[in-house]
């Protein structure tokens, strides 16, 4: 998540709840999640217990009408959690005396870079399309990560840091997509949010029906 406003939630005026993503977009994305969720999979040790937390994170990028926003693609940019002074001082200031000291670990969390953000935003207003928000994985960590990380049950709703990003950017559209084994395979559970003024309102989020069909991905509702 990249520092673009101060805190509390945007005004989101008549910003429609629908969220309408094509199929490109969701597809890419995917395709990440999968190879971080695999590699997380790959990196277990003897006990079953794995190294590799996954990290899947995108830009939205598309547009909106009155009835709809219709994300029509995605940007890729870099993680600098672990890497960016200033990021990894707030870190150690706010974000671990204020949610635990699991996120002390560099490994945890994602944190666009700046200057990718803006580079992704110049490229997408050249096709006429606007920044509309995030997309990002959640694993059952919570099932297969350390014992001593479990504590914390994760899945397609907001943790309390996820909503606490979420208000920093201010942005209107806000996914999780929960990648967890299920059945022998992998199961996709997702969700929209966007701050309000308590805690984060639900999106209703549109996928294609091709996706449904070629994965196992559920849209979970209130």
């Amino acid at each position: 998540m990249a520092r673009t406003a101060a805190d509390g939630a945007a005004p989101f005026g008549d910003l429609p709840a629908t969220v309408r993503f094509a199929v490109k977009p969701v597809i890419r994305f995917i395709g990440d999640a999968l190879r971080e969720y695999q590699e997380c999979l790959d990196s277990r040790d003897a006990d079953g217990v794995p190294s590799h937390l996954p990290r899947a994170s995108a830009l939205l990028f598309g547009q909106a009408d009155g009835d709809e926003i219709a994300i029509s693609d995605i940007e890729f940019v870099p993680n600098v959690r672990d890497s960016d002074e200033s990021v990894m001082a707030e870190f150690e200031a706010t974000i671990v005396p204020r949610f635990g000291e699991v996120y002390r670990n560099p490994k945890r969390g994602f944190w666009s870079d700046e200057k990718g953000v803006l580079q992704a935003i110049m490229k997408q207003s050249a096709n006429g399309l606007e920044l509309m928000g995030s997309i990002h994985s959640h694993p059952n960590w919570h099932e297969i990560g350390p014992r001593h990380e479990r504590y914390q049950r994760l899945s397609e709703k907001p943790t309390k840091i996820d909503d606490y990003l979420f208000r920093q950017s201010c942005w209107p559209v806000n996914v999780i997509w929960y990648v967890h084994e299920s059945g022998g395979g992998i199961a996709h559970r997702v969700a929209g949010w966007r701050p309000g003024p308590d805690q984060c309102d639900r999106l209703d989020i549109r996928i294609p029906p091709a996706i449904h069909e070629q994965f196992d991905v559920r849209i979970e509702e209130e």
